[in-house]
């Protein structure tokens, strides 16, 4: 007896991978998040959330290595694309600056009121820190994925000349 195989419509399968998609993310910003409050508002020692931290570096790492591996492309618009590098390099910075001062306002608020020279100096210097140190990767990758996309088009262009 033949096994039969279900057809499946591809809206259905289109529907069940966004879906599936969806909880992925849900779950990855999850994992960001837990660490965060565990980390800066618990201030839990890095043996508690370590689990966490493992599994949200090696998922990232999955996602953009498979991405880059299958030629998808990680910066949908060419244009837009080396713009969109520095503008998450300077949000990132941006993000961690505005993170540490309020954390450190939180820790030495007598310091922030007598030393707010020093206090903005810092607050600068970690800005201008996180996003050379986010730009570096995100800089990395924009080339790596261009080539990528590079060597797709000249693959798929040499499949239509021999067609």
């Amino acid at each position: 007896m033949m096994k039969r195989e279900k057809i499946q419509d591809e809206r259905l399968l289109a529907q069940k991978r966004k879906i599936g998609s969806d909880a992925f993310q849900i779950l990855f910003y999850g994992l960001l998040l837990s660490v965060l409050i565990q980390q800066y508002m618990f201030n839990a020692p890095f043996s508690q959330y370590a689990v966490e931290v493992v599994l949200f570096l090696v998922t990232s790492i999955y996602v953009v290595i498979r991405n880059l591996m299958v030629g998808n492309d990680l910066f949908t618009s060419n244009k837009l694309g080396n713009k969109l590098v520095i503008i998450n390099s300077v949000v990132c910075g941006l993000t961690v600056a505005v993170v540490n001062t309020t954390l450190n306002y939180l820790k030495y608020r007598d310091l922030f009121k007598t030393d707010i020279v020093n206090t903005m100096l810092v607050a600068l210097i970690t800005f201008l820190s996180a996003s050379f140190i986010a730009f570096v990767p995100l800089e990395t990758l924009y080339i790596i994925n261009k080539k990528k996309q590079m060597q797709m088009e000249a693959k798929l262009k040499d499949e239509e000349d021999n067609d």
